[in-house]
C-alpha cells in the first residue's frame, strides 16, 4: 500500500516539475530578414546561425558544443570538426551578439 501512495505522489510531482530554461540563445538568427529565410552563405552576413542546446550550424560548418560557462553572455567551446573555435553569444531580447573565434562580433535578429 505505501509503494502504491509513494509511487502516485512521484507521479503527480513528475508532472508538476517545471522543465528546465530553455538558453536564450537557442534559435535561427540573421544579420537580415532576407538570410532569415536563406540556406546556406559564407559570412557572417549572408548565412543564418542555428543554435541549439548542444550545437551551432553558421558559416564556418557545423559545431558541437563543448564546454560552456555563463555570465552576462553564454561563453562557448565549440568543436567544429578538427578545431576548437571560442565562441561568445550574448543574447538580448532578439538580437544576438556573436564572436566567433575570437574575431569582430557580429550583431544578429532573431528570425520570425
Amino acid at each position: 500500500m505505501i509503494s502504491r501512495v509513494m509511487l502516485a505522489a512521484c507521479a503527480v510531482m513528475a508532472m508538476v516539475s517545471p522543465a528546465p530554461a530553455e538558453e536564450a540563445f537557442v534559435g535561427r538568427w540573421a544579420a537580415t530578414p532576407e538570410v532569415c529565410a536563406s540556406h546556406g552563405g559564407d559570412s557572417a552576413t549572408t548565412a543564418a546561425l542555428v543554435a541549439t542546446a548542444t550545437s551551432l550550424w553558421w558559416y564556418d560548418g557545423y559545431c558541437r558544443i563543448g564546454k560552456m560557462y555563463k555570465t552576462t553572455a553564454v561563453y562557448v567551446q565549440a568543436h567544429c570538426g578538427a578545431k576548437d573555435v571560442a565562441v561568445t553569444l550574448d543574447a538580448a531580447g532578439d538580437k544576438l551578439r556573436v564572436a566567433w573565434n575570437r574575431g569582430k562580433s557580429a550583431e544578429l535578429m532573431r528570425c520570425k
